[in-house]
């Protein structure tokens, strides 16, 4: 077991750091860690467009070659198109820290399987501390081109629309630039590209919310299109604008995707409204790497978490934001999206981040677990249930915030729940304060 003292590497989705923390000295260690863990003789290695992403790549594969392996080199790719080539050669690292701020970044590790699991890092995690690395004989580098097996898997599972589809597509100056335009002009859509340089300046923040995409949805308006898709950092994620130029809402386009399926996996902090649009849902811990488990333990059609990131399992077991680009102009030709939309029930919903420091966390939902009573599940966080409602609290794991996730039948309810929120996690942190780590 990894000493309680070490500060956990992994996250909810990988590592992800300050530029500041991802010296050479960590980033040599981590590759050593892995390239020791690692039985695959090749491993294969993909990066964002981030500024630091190439000097990271750097570091790692050093490591990698000094551990024996051959690294193959992939240079700028969405995170599931190196998912991809980890379905080849067993092992993947993808340099990127999707939606955060460009002040930071980080690892994804993959293997045949997806990305690793909660064990497949805490391996890692021990060897990184226990450094007992295994340096060898050097490798070799090769280049790999996997944007075109990427595309050439899509169009074999989704085809080309039924009819012509105007579509903006805004890649955030991210890793979606080399693929996501190309796929979809393929499928036979006309495509208006925005913010598809690779210089590592973003032109808006990488997570696709409202406020970041306020511009782009004035370009969809204004272009007349019938949709458009904007991506995240590692175009792992994807967001719908509909053809009024409004962002739908992500859990209303998780609904859409989920339609009429008998069974579907989502995480705890998503909206009671897929329950309405499918027979079974099976609710699991935030994260893909939960949602790609219950998948493939389910035996479920399709899983999705409400941000954008969605699994179709008969393509791979992975977020795919490409894929769900392919899939929602489909849909879109077989005039089918809109339809759907228009019967998605809607309840009012809030999100909320509280500032919280990253080792106050475990202190903090520890106390709320004795304040909260009631109809309390434990999967994720806390989250209770009333009989028109619920809400959520749980730490995020990419971010130094505690979030709160509420939705009711009604505002007067929704605004309830959501000021109960914010009063337990201010009790919880006030009776911190007499603490030596507060």
């Amino acid at each position: 077991m990894t000493n309680l003292k070490n500060k956990r590497l992994f996250g909810t989705s990988g590592i992800r750091r300050k530029n500041e923390e991802l010296t050479e000295e960590f980033v040599t260690k981590l590759g050593y860690s892995l390239g020791t863990y690692s039985k695959d003789k090749s491993i294969a290695i993909g990066r964002d467009t981030r500024a630091s992403s190439p000097e990271l790549e750097s570091w790692f594969t050093s490591a990698l070659l000094a551990t024996g392996h051959d690294v193959v080199q992939l240079g700028v790719v969405p995170t599931p198109t190196l998912g991809m080539a980890a379905l080849d050669y067993g092992t993947g690292v993808m340099v990127t820290a999707s939606h955060n701020p460009p002040e930071w970044n980080g690892f994804k590790f993959w293997s045949r399987d997806g990305a690793y699991k909660p064990e497949q890092e805490r391996d890692v995690e021990e060897i990184f501390y226990s450094n007992r690395f295994e340096v060898g004989e050097s490798g070799k580098t090769y280049r790999g081109n996997y944007v075109e097996k990427h595309i050439e898997k899509i169009l074999k599972d989704v085809g080309k629309v039924k009819k012509p589809v105007k579509v903006l597509v805004d890649c955030a100056n991210g890793s979606g630039s080399v693929l996501t335009p190309q796929l979809l002009e393929r499928m036979g859509c006309e495509v208006i590209a925005i913010n598809t340089e690779l210089d590592g300046n973003f032109p808006h923040g990488l997570e696709p919310t409202a406020e970041n995409l306020r511009e782009t949805c004035k370009l969809v308006d204004e272009n007349n299109v019938d949709i458009g898709i904007a991506h995240d950092g590692d175009a792992d994620r994807s967001a719908a604008i509909g053809r009024d130029g409004k962002l739908i809402d992500w859990d209303s386009l998780l609904s859409v995707l989920a339609y009429g399926k008998e069974k579907v996996v989502t995480t705890v902090d998503a909206s009671m409204r897929i329950e309405d649009v499918c027979k079974k849902v099976i609710r699991v811990p935030v994260g893909d790497v939960a949602v790609a488990n219950a998948i493939l333990r389910e035996g479920a059609e399709f899983g999705g978490e409400p941000s954008g990131s969605f699994i179709f399992q008969e393509v791979h077991l992975f977020p795919d934001g490409p894929l769900t680009a392919a899939k929602i102009v489909k849909l879109i030709s077989e005039d089918r999206f809109y339809k759907i939309l228009g019967k998605i029930r809607d309840y009012p919903m809030e999100r909320v981040k509280i500032p919280c420091r990253e080792e106050l966390k475990p202190l903090i939902m520890s106390r709320l677990k004795g304040m909260i009573k009631g109809n309390v599940s434990y999967v994720d966080g806390i989250r209770l249930t009333t009989e028109k409602g619920w809400i959520l609290i749980r730490p995020s794991g990419t971010e130094p915030y505690v979030r709160i996730t509420a939705e009711a039948g009604d505002e007067d309810l929704l605004n309830e729940l959501v000021e109960n929120g914010r009063k337990w996690i201010k009790e919880a942190m006030n009776s911190l304060k007499g603490n030596d780590r507060w």
